[in-house]
């Protein structure tokens, strides 16, 4: 629907001969305008980091509770008080927490940006870095640039 063959867009020059034209759309209606429109609904999903991260913190956190349960369980089968007991319970799971893991991962991170800046690779967002990491194809322009997943229009 979106491929035109005998149209001519806004600034179109004709090199050679004469022409005449019929406005048949105008703006978000215009081929480009509808191209526009598609490269601007696209959502970005999780990056595979934030998956993983996502997936071990849950595998922690049954873990944490998992053992909380059952050492305030034995705490109360081998006779300490109820309070001692979740007190033991609440220390075991804040203590299986991962405080270090979103800082050690942003680390990380930017130490891979560092190191592709050293390679004339400007990285001006952490996520992109994340991405990379599982990409196996870059196509680019002339220039070598990439671009953001945005059209703008300017006039």
């Amino acid at each position: 629907p979106l491929e035109t063959k005998n149209l001519a867009f806004f600034s179109t020059f004709a090199v050679e001969g004469t022409c005449l034209g019929i406005v048949v759309r105008t703006g978000d209606r215009t081929v480009m305008g509808r191209i526009a429109n598609l490269a601007s609904s696209l959502e970005t999903g999780e990056t595979p980091i934030a998956r993983e991260i996502a997936h071990f913190i849950h595998i922690i956190t049954g873990v944490a509770v998992f053992l909380g349960v059952s050492f305030f369980v034995i705490a109360f089968v081998l006779g300490y008080p109820w309070l001692e007991a979740v007190i033991f319970l609440i220390g075991i799971i804040v203590a299986n927490v991962p405080e270090g893991l979103l800082a050690t991962v942003t680390v990380c991170l930017t130490l891979t940006a560092k190191r592709m800046a050293k390679k004339n690779c400007l990285v001006k967002n952490l996520e992109a870095v994340e991405t990379l990491g599982s990409t196996s194809t870059i196509c680019s322009d002339k220039t070598g640039t990439l671009t953001q997943n945005r059209m703008t229009v300017a006039h």
